[in-house]
């Protein structure tokens, strides 16, 4: 009899799987352990994410970048087939070449000068001898002519491609920009020569739409430029925190980095 009533509860008592998954197969709950190890699961494939995802967008960004850099490289080599010499850069009296704003736009487009105005053939953007002298330390544009007809254009930009930027409440003038702008917040760090990250910001303006422009630096004269026989142009990008010079003596990017 006893060993009936044994067997009988031995019958009666649920198994393992039916302990943890309930009598018709339907699963009661994790563990603590379960749910430890597919929450780390979930965090390490969220890092890779996130990494992977970043690692794209800085490597798109280089290369629209790279892009428009050799777009413009075209475009100054035949002005300089047909005109017989490359865009002079911004040159100032006191001998100092501002490479940020320069006279790119003008003479790769071309004008048209009538009555004291250089005019673009692109967007009719007219600026006088007065502008130029501020803006590029020259009394004109080179690549102008006095009929439209005969004004030779090299570059056609899109609305993108080149913003204003005004000052002293002069006329505004048109700068070739890169397709990756700059951040409106201060790039924080030094780098290994000790020049903070910040002062690579081209346009140091307290106009903060201003500040966001980042113009393709250029410059054809002078002994100190990297390509002798040509023209140096670059662009600095700013990304995650570090800053990637875009430039035509190199094929890989410099990367400009915080010293830690």
């Amino acid at each position: 009899m006893v060993e009936k009533m044994k067997l009988k509860a031995k019958q009666m008592k649920p198994s393992n799987f039916e302990a943890r998954n309930g009598a018709n197969g339907g699963r009661v709950g994790f563990t603590l352990i379960e749910l430890l190890v597919v929450i780390s699961i979930i965090g390490v494939l969220a890092s890779l994410v996130v990494g992977i995802s970043a690692s794209a967008s800085t490597k798109k960004k280089i290369s629209a970048t790279q892009g428009k850099l050799s777009e413009l490289e075209v475009f100054i080599e035949n002005y300089k087939a047909s005109v017989g010499g490359y865009p002079p850069d911004s040159r100032f009296a006191n001998g100092q070449i501002n490479t940020v704003t320069n006279q790119l736009f003008y003479e790769l487009t071309g004008t048209v000068y009538q009555g004291g105005i250089y005019t673009s053939n692109q967007d009719g953007q007219g600026i006088n001898r007065q502008v130029c002298r501020s803006f590029f330390g020259v009394d004109g544009i080179q690549n102008t002519a006095k009929e439209s007809s005969k004004a030779k254009s090299f570059a056609e930009f899109g609305q993108g491609d080149y913003a204003q930027i005004t000052a002293n409440g002069e006329v505004p003038v048109n700068l070739i920009v890169a397709p990756v702008r700059w951040q409106a917040t201060p790039v924080v760090g030094v780098d290994s020569l000790g020049r903070n990250l910040e002062d690579y910001r081209p346009i140091k303006s307290q106009n903060p739409a201003l500040r966001l422009l980042n113009p393709f630096q250029y410059r054809s004269s002078g002994r100190d430029r990297f390509n002798q026989t040509s023209f140096d142009l670059w662009v600095d990008i700013p990304i995650r925190g570090k800053i990637y010079r875009i430039n035509n003596w190199s094929q890989a990017p410099k990367v400009i980095s915080r010293a830690d």
